[in-house]
């Protein structure tokens, strides 16, 4: 009944008096009560978290236009009573120790939804008067409160405090002293003023005996072994057998990954046991969308996350990637097979290779483009988050169905043109999420070379910077800064840049405002044929309604010139609008409407646009 959303059902048991033959009669009597959900959660006296931030850290849950399909909604008293202890943990880390949260107070709200108001009693808030270190006389105390995150005068968060201990654990761990232990302790000190202390039971430094690997029965050791940063000998450290832990789990081919540090007859030196339970590597993944650029189109990925190349007939354990994927729509058909090898020769180095034929329609109203080819790269990761890229593509580009009136310039690339380039890139990424980032940014540069001595018909080269940067504001509020600036050229044999490597803007993705590849120099009919230098920038704030939902404010910029190397920003285009962003898992919606702010001379000028997209921006 409750499942079935009837929170209130009540059941009346009764059983009549025994007959001759002892039987008895049970009667169940059952009082349903209304059909009800829970359609509203708030919250009163909270200042210190925006409702977003308490409704994602419950359980208990509100309706949204899913329920029908996923159940959520259903009122559970026992999860919500969970739910005032974990939001006592909130406040307790922003300093108020005394915190009290609920009883909830749950009421009738608009037809069959329940509505539940959380009271929150804060109090005043705590702050940190001293902090000692007792116990260690292997190491001064300034040496070890250098990591402890919490400061004197600031707030006595519990999770600081917590983190503090943790931090000294690792630093006695970090220099083998894995036997350590840290005990922290609050004492209250004068009004609203607390102290903290650490205490330390020094250990003293122990070694690994070996490195044992249980329960794969597909992966080969050595693909797990080369992800563990500790080997027999070693002087044991916690902290790196612990984030060999992590590095297991983050391949994505077990379900579960354990390690214990286990005795030996020696109390200085240990065992360390890594335990996997294998889980599934491959997927298959089909489905359909349609945005305003691709119109519909309709997808079918199959995909092996541990592969092995050289391992028939199973092809598994290897920790190899293979992914096959066809799009089939209206304006586009593309097919691709990749593969990528982690640790090519034996170094923590990815070899990625492409076959790929993509054929696109919704380029130009005057012309077809189907690319086809294969790639060959290698990447490498550098101190400071940065990786480094250098790919090697060869790619036949077809030019068909080209209209008699389209512009010179596409119609001189007519027919086959053969392209031989050498792409290098240096990425670096500290977002906190790939999906949803709400700190950290990610910075790309890039240059390409194609022709001279590589051969093939085009002999261009091109340099690129990109950038995205998503700020914290409040209440789970995020700015996302981004922008790029591009340019390509011709030289050697080559007299000019071709259609398919000019630079356009406007559409879904860049300046919304605009329609796809809108903004562009033009020729003498005013058709846009491309330029060779783009700029583009945009501001975004997006504000969460729900777990689900978030509305977006957006300023979208952007030029694009006819000459390379051209900073000039005399023929700017740019927009403004509103969003919904629907952040389903795997299905990610865009909603936009945008409206031009200033528009270059030839492009038209339009009341609003309305984009749709299904993904993500970066």
């Amino acid at each position: 009944y409750v499942r079935a959303f009837f929170p209130r059902v009540r059941f009346e048991i009764e059983l009549t008096p025994p007959d001759a033959e002892h039987f008895t009669e049970l009667r169940i009597r059952v009082n349903e009560g209304r059909r009800q959900s829970v359609g509203r959660i708030r919250f009163r006296g909270n200042t210190q978290f925006s409702p977003t931030q308490l409704r994602r850290a419950m359980m208990q849950k509100s309706t949204n236009i899913f329920s029908f399909i996923t159940r959520r909604g259903v009122f559970d008293e026992t999860l919500l009573n969970q739910d005032m202890s974990t939001i006592e943990a909130m406040y307790r880390t922003r300093g108020y120790l005394d915190v009290r949260a609920g009883p909830p107070e749950i009421t009738d709200g608009w037809g069959r939804r329940l509505n539940v108001e959380i009271p929150i009693e804060r109090f005043e808030r705590f702050t940190v008067s001293s902090i000692r270190i007792e116990g260690n006389t292997l190491y001064p105390s300034s040496l070890q409160g250098a990591q402890v995150p919490i400061r004197v005068g600031g707030p006595a968060s519990t999770s600081e405090i917590e983190a503090g201990r943790r931090a000294i654990q690792d630093f006695y761990s970090n220099r083998g002293y894995s036997q350590t232990v840290v005990r922290e302790q609050v004492r209250l000190v004068g009004n609203n003023r607390v102290e903290v202390i650490y205490r330390i039971q020094e250990g003293r430094v122990a070694t690994i005996r070996d490195v044992l690997v249980r329960g794969n029965t597909r992966t080969k050791d050595h693909v797990i072994r080369r992800e563990l940063l500790v080997a027999p000998g070693d002087t044991l450290n916690e902290v790196r057998v612990r984030n060999s832990t992590a590095r297991l789990r983050n391949l994505g081919f077990f379900s579960m990954v354990n390690h214990a540090i286990v005795p030996t007859e020696d109390p200085l030196v240990f065992d360390v046991e890594y335990d996997v339970t294998e889980g599934r590597s491959g997927q298959f993944l089909a489905g359909m969308g349609f945005s305003s650029v691709d119109n519909l189109v309709g997808f079918l990925e199959i995909s092996q996350g541990n592969f092995d190349l050289f391992d028939p007939p199973r092809f598994t354990g290897g920790g190899e990637k293979l992914q096959l994927r066809l799009q089939l729509g209206t304006r586009r058909r593309d097919v691709e097979l990749n593969y990528s090898k982690p640790w090519f020769l034996d170094r923590r180095m990815t070899l990625t290779t492409s076959f790929f034929q993509n054929d696109r329609r919704f380029l130009s109203d005057d012309y077809n483009q189907r690319n086809t080819g294969a790639s060959v790269g290698l990447r490498k990761g550098l101190p400071g988050n940065w990786r480094v890229g250098l790919t090697y593509t060869l790619e036949n580009i077809d030019v068909y169905d080209v209209d008699n009136d389209a512009a010179e310039i596409i119609r001189l690339e007519e027919g086959n043109n053969l392209r031989s380039g050498l792409d290098l890139s240096f990425t670096r990424d500290t977002r906190n999420s790939v999906w949803n980032p709400t700190r950290g940014g990610r910075v790309v540069l890039n240059t390409g070379l194609t022709g001279g001595p590589l051969g093939a018909d085009t002999d261009i080269y091109e340099l690129g910077l990109r950038t995205s940067y998503f700020l914290p504001v409040v209440w789970d509020h995020v700015l996302n800064v981004q922008g790029w600036a591009r340019t390509v050229e011709y030289y050697g044999r080559s007299d000019r840049v071709p259609i398919f490597d000019r630079l356009f803007l406007g559409g879904a993705r860049t300046v919304r405002g605009f329609r796809f590849r809108e903004i562009s120099p033009v020729d003498e009919q005013q058709r846009e044929v491309g330029g060779q230098t783009s700029f583009f920038g945009s501001l975004e704030y997006t504000i969460p309604l729900t777990e689900m939902f978030r509305y977006a404010m957006f300023y979208d910029i952007g030029v694009v010139n006819d000459q390379s190397f051209d900073a000039s920003f005399d023929e700017i285009n740019s927009s403004y609008g509103i969003g919904l962003r629907i952040d389903m898992p795997g299905f990610p919606l865009r909603f936009d409407y945008s409206w031009q702010h200033l528009n270059s001379d030839h492009n038209e000028r339009e009341r609003g646009r309305f984009s749709f997209l299904i993904g993500h921006s970066f």
